[in-house]
């Protein structure tokens, strides 16, 4: 292999290489949950693509000595000198046994036409170990002459077919803007970026991902759970206990059980015999147990069972969640004046702001990787100007929940009691 061909199949590795590194350090960095869910196959396909192309690559560094399959047969730069030439019917610098004789001389003939005098006997009718000069005339080639043959039209990919400046372009091209994105992307999306998706347009009656954080959904899955655990149980149970033997005392005039007579508790027994004798209305009978207070089919027992609560007793919810309640009117019902918490980005309040007094949180949620990512947010109102925060700063607010009507939209906002700079969650975006 030659030295320019060696130089590429080089750096062809180095890409492959290259490549492979920033897969797996993506992975192993742990950069990669900044850009992708956890759920399905995406994360476990950067690990496998990056162990591939790194195989790849030293595959093709440890063969690179090979003989390329597509030369074979080729017999390059080599040269010759004596060639068996049929076209003249002579042959050039031998000896012929069937002569009998030696005939080392030198004479000097024409070969335009091929018929010449070699001066010796007739019998033999050639040339015999000498020196002539010829023209094309004769053989229509030339002899003792040599020629090579090199890979020259023989390319193995673009870099084998480009020149060094197109090489470089190409090379350039693979490695430059990986390499860039590996080092200098930050993994977050800019204040901007967060604009221009959608963060002032908010969309409270969207039921696109209502199923994974509405609230009154988490209460009916949760029933939907218990209910079908509660089957399981009955069923395996059941299944577990010998048949019931009636005895002969329990049967009926027609041989069927009899039905189990209807016996009140003893104290309402009492009192409801006392109340019939002396035709009063009984008194002290036991009332039954007072329903949680109800706003339709979500009540407060559905909300402090399904979410969880700080020390302090607010409920702590996502961002998300308190989006979706824009749209439920059940459960602003049950949530309007409780005290809430959640941890969120924050950045100045721009619509429906006339004195200064609100910022908006948000959160980013993403279905599918990053780049389908979209900010779901509710406003915060301080009652007085807002204090100061620094773009995408991420804060813990502390407040009571409200819900206003603001053109066509019913839009949640907390009250804000408490605000405090604190720490990014493990997962900054949502999925």
């Amino acid at each position: 292999m030659s030295g320019s061909r060696t130089l590429v199949h080089l750096l062809s590795v180095a890409m492959l290489l290259l490549w492979a590194g920033v897969l797996l350090y993506f992975y192993i960095s742990g950069r990669l949950i900044n850009y992708l869910p956890p759920d399905g196959i995406f994360r476990p396909m950067v690990l496998v693509s990056g162990i591939g192309l790194a195989v790849l690559g030293l595959f093709n560094l440890l063969t690179m000595g090979a003989e390329d399959a597509g030369c074979e047969g080729h017999d390059h730069g080599h040269s010759h000198d004596d060639h068996d030439h049929k076209d003249c019917g002579h042959d050039h610098a031998h000896k012929h046994g069937d002569c009998g004789h030696d005939h080392g001389h030198e004479h000097t003939h024409d070969h335009g036409t091929c018929d010449h005098d070699h001066a010796h006997d007739a019998g033999c009718g050639h040339d015999h170990s000498h020196d002539h000069a010829k023209t094309e005339g004769c053989c229509g080639h030339d002899h003792a002459h040599a020629h090579a043959h090199s890979h020259e039209g023989h390319a193995h990919g673009i870099l084998d077919e480009s020149s060094w400046p197109g090489r470089i372009a190409v090379l350039l091209i693979l490695a430059a803007p990986l390499s860039w994105a590996a080092l200098a992307t930050p993994d977050r999306y800019s204040s901007n970026a967060i604009v221009n998706k959608g963060l002032y347009d908010p969309n409270y009656t969207d039921t696109s991902r209502a199923e994974q954080f509405s609230l009154q959904n988490k209460v009916k899955n949760a029933e939907k759970l218990v209910a079908a655990t509660t089957a399981k149980i009955t069923t395996e149970k059941v299944a577990d206990q010998p048949p019931a033997m009636v005895s002969p005392q329990t049967l009926g005039p027609a041989g069927e059980p009899a039905k189990p007579a209807t016996t009140p508790p003893p104290g309402v027994a009492t009192a409801a015999a006392a109340a019939a004798e002396t035709n009063t209305p009984p008194k002290n009978i036991p009332a039954p147990a007072q329903a949680s207070k109800s706003y339709g089919t979500f009540t407060l027992e559905d909300l402090k069972k399904q979410v969880p609560q700080s020390k302090e007793g607010n409920f702590i919810l996502e961002v998300p969640e308190l989006y979706y309640t824009g749209g439920d009117v059940e459960v602003q019902k049950v949530l309007t004046g409780q005290m809430v918490e959640t941890v969120a980005q924050i950045l100045p309040e721009k619509v429906n702001n006339p004195d200064g007094n609100r910022l908006r949180i948000f959160r980013m949620l993403v279905q599918c990787c990053a780049a389908d990512a979209r900010p779901y947010s509710v406003p915060v109102d301080f009652g007085k100007k807002a204090p100061d925060f620094k773009d995408m700063t991420w804060v813990k607010v502390v407040g009571k929940m409200s819900y206003k009507k603001e053109g066509t939209q019913t839009v949640p906002i907390i009250e804000v009691s408490k605000v405090e700079e604190t720490t990014a969650p493990d997962n900054a975006m949502i999925y």
